[in-house]
């Protein structure tokens, strides 16, 4: 072989192993981009998860306190319906007794 031939080969294979490294640079930098852009996105999605998460809890909260106010205005109804008619039955009540009393205090007086 030939010097010009071997010191061609020879150059062609320097040539080739410096593309190689500098395509195994050219990876590494380019994984570092990604890893780093990859760490962005979960950082991103995480505070939107967060977020969602916070005015999903906002709004279960709002609902849970909207049906507590109407169970509780439900209650307070019935409960005032009730005490009327517990007042109504009194009256009739003290009524009776009145009239009684009164039957009574006329019957001593005859």
């Amino acid at each position: 072989m030939s010097e010009v031939k071997f010191n061609a080969y020879s150059k062609a294979i320097i040539e080739f192993e410096e593309e190689i490294k500098r395509i195994k640079r050219g990876i590494a930098d380019d994984s570092k981009r990604l890893i780093t852009l990859s760490d962005s996105y979960v950082s991103e999605l995480r505070a939107a998860a967060e977020k969602s998460i916070s005015e999903i809890q906002k709004l279960l909260d709002e609902e849970k306190r909207k049906q507590l106010d109407e169970i509780r205005n439900k209650y307070m109804s019935e409960r005032e319906k009730q005490l009327n008619e517990i007042r109504k039955e009194a009256e009739k009540n003290l009524d009776k007794a009145a009239d009684e009393v009164i039957r009574q205090l006329l019957g001593a007086f005859k």
